[in-house]
């Protein structure tokens, strides 16, 4: 019986990792351990640990290493912290392995954690690029520490290739955040009425998430041109969901709470990954420059808008348009999305990310994967292999 533990530390890496960990908790030769740290222990961020116990999930253990800050300065500390606050929860477990995804600060402090005391690390999503965010530089650092790779696409391998990880230990899976749309066979039973109360509910839905851009260009971080575009729009209804916690999160907060007197525009600070592809499925457009627009969105056959850099240089599907920080770009965006013809041109979108199931063979791979050898990593180097 090999012990795994699962790493997640916002929202949206749970709402990606859910059923990966559903499957590990019913598996017959794994036990698993689940530890929930960052915005998940934050109240100002919803306290989304409660999200983890309605979905029944066991084991659980709080890894405390949020401060409370808008800076820099912050997400440093916040990941020494983090650092030692993992490496007492791994060494008190006794694991075999450690299961993480992406690329935020957490999960690279967790990363760092299990590295030393050598524990086996498998990493999913690495691979890619994030131009927009300083988190490439940390997946790709995580993916140095990783001997387990489950990246989503087979180009994505190729760059784990060209970092020097052995093809023997990279297993292209797709993205797992598409099986929860699979699975979530009762989405289209959630009613929005018990999720939001527009006072039109005529108008289509526009799902908003806006995160901090922390690599680039940092006057992507003015959002009052996306501001000025919902306060002149009110033919739509949007749904706004809170950033993560990333440097200028905060203020973003409450940049958007100014509009929270409009009644074209409902905020919360974390949806839930269920009631979030609800909406979703049921939305006329995805809004923001979240991964989840690029990853999720095309699968629900419905446009996506992405603005700036933050997400440049993943694969994107036809149904995304890309635009700038900019009024009359983001106006022109909003009418592209709401066109018939490019909405029929979404009901065709091929999905780069896959077509699910990414779940059930990360857990098969980790129940059958040689742990014992994981430690020593030959740099591969494609030119004399």
């Amino acid at each position: 019986m090999r012990k795994i533990g699962v790493v997640t530390g916002t929202r949206a890496d749970f709402g990606l990792l859910s059923r990966t960990i559903c499957l590990l908790q019913n598996a017959q030769n794994i036990t698993s351990v689940v530890f929930a740290c960052g915005t998940h222990l934050s109240p100002e961020y919803g306290y989304t640990i409660s999200e983890l116990e309605e979905s029944g999930v066991e084991n659980i253990i709080p890894v405390e290493m949020l401060l409370s800050s808008k800076t820099r300065v912050g997400i440093a500390k916040s990941t020494g912290l983090a650092t030692i606050s993992f490496t007492d929860g791994f060494a008190y477990q006794s694991l075999d392995c450690i299961l993480i995804l992406g690329d935020r600060f957490e999960i690279f402090a967790a990363a760092q954690a299990a590295l030393f005391l050598n524990i086996p690390i498998a990493h999913i999503h690495g691979g890619e690029v994030t131009e927009g965010a300083f988190d490439e530089a940390l997946r790709h650092s995580i993916s140095k520490m990783a001997s387990i790779h489950f990246p989503a696409t087979e180009s994505f391998a190729k760059r784990l290739m060209q970092l020097g990880e052995q093809p023997s230990q990279i297993f292209v899976t797709g993205a797992p955040g598409i099986d929860n749309i699979i699975h979530a066979s009762n989405a289209s039973d959630i009613n929005l009425n018990d999720i939001v109360s527009f006072k039109n509910i005529d108008l289509p839905i526009f799902l908003v998430t806006y995160h901090p851009v922390t690599r680039g260009c940092a006057e992507e971080n003015d959002i009052n041109p996306l501001l000025n575009v919902i306060k002149e729009r009110d033919d739509i209804n949007f749904l706004v969901t809170y950033p993560n916690a990333d440097g200028e999160g905060a203020l973003m907060i409450k940049q958007w709470l100014a509009l929270a007197n409009l009644n074209n525009v409902i905020l919360y600070p974390s949806l839930g990954f269920k009631r979030y592809l609800a909406v979703m499925k049921q939305a006329a457009c995805v809004l923001g420059n979240s991964s989840s627009g690029l990853i999720e969105a095309p699968s629900f056959k419905i446009p996506t808008i992405n603005i700036g850099t933050r997400q440049k240089g993943r694969p994107k599907s036809c149904s995304v348009i890309d635009t700038s920080m900019n009024d009359i770009a983001l106006m022109n965006a909003i009418d592209k999305a709401l066109d018939t013809d490019f909405i029929f041109q979404c009901t065709q979108a091929i999905n780069p990310y896959g077509e699910g199931n990414a779940s059930e063979k990360i857990v098969k791979i980790l129940s059958e994967v040689d742990l014992s050898n994981c430690q020593s990593k030959p740099f591969y180097d494609r030119d004399n292999a």
